[in-house]
């Protein structure tokens, strides 16, 4: 680091400014594309003669490109192979129109693509809904179905009677009589 490094560090550690320093400003704009900002190497607006330099994101400076390029602003500023402004003019309302007509028809284009792409989606999310609906109607019969059975086989419970009668016991001179008569039957038969 040499003593001029060392002297603007410490500046910008204490917020110094001297009087003496000017800050110099550039004529600076974007392309139409709104991304590449380029700039001259004078403190004035664009004129013929200035060098024009593309500006890095890091903030360094490239000579721009020979051609025309167009400023975010509609003029239409023309380099030579040194980046030198040779041309400078507005850009015609038929290149606007063009543009506009040719960005319309992209546009429209676009839309007409989201539309049958929103229509397909439509008609897949309608089909799934009747899906279900069929599914829940099924089920939903189905459940009426187990819901009379069921309330069909209560009813039954609830009619026939909590217990079954008792019998009186046979006594054992009628076990008897009965057992009699029973082999008597089977020996008759023989």
């Amino acid at each position: 680091m040499n003593a001029s490094e060392a002297i603007v560090k410490i500046k910008e550690m204490l917020g110094l400014k001297f009087s003496d320093e000017t800050e110099q400003k550039f004529a600076t704009t974007y392309l139409e594309d709104g991304t590449t900002q380029i700039t001259n190497d004078r403190d004035n607006d664009f004129e013929l003669g200035d060098v024009i330099y593309v500006v890095g994101e890091d903030g360094t400076l490239t000579p721009a490109p020979t051609g025309e390029h167009t400023t975010q602003e509609g003029f239409v500023v023309v380099l030579d192979e040194e980046s030198k402004i040779v041309e400078i003019r507005e850009m015609e309302v038929e290149d606007v129109v063009e543009e506009e007509v040719v960005v319309e028809e992209e546009v429209v284009e676009e839309l007409k693509e989201e539309t049958m792409d929103f229509e397909s989606e439509l008609k897949s999310i309608k089909s799934s809904i009747e899906q279900m609906l069929n599914l829940m109607e099924k089920t939903n019969n189905e459940f009426n179905k187990e819901m009379e059975d069921l309330k069909n086989e209560f009813n039954s419970f609830k009619k026939s009677p909590s217990s079954t009668g008792i019998k009186e016991p046979k006594s054992l001179k009628e076990d008897f009589n009965s057992l009699r008569v029973d082999m008597f039957k089977k020996a008759y038969k023989k």
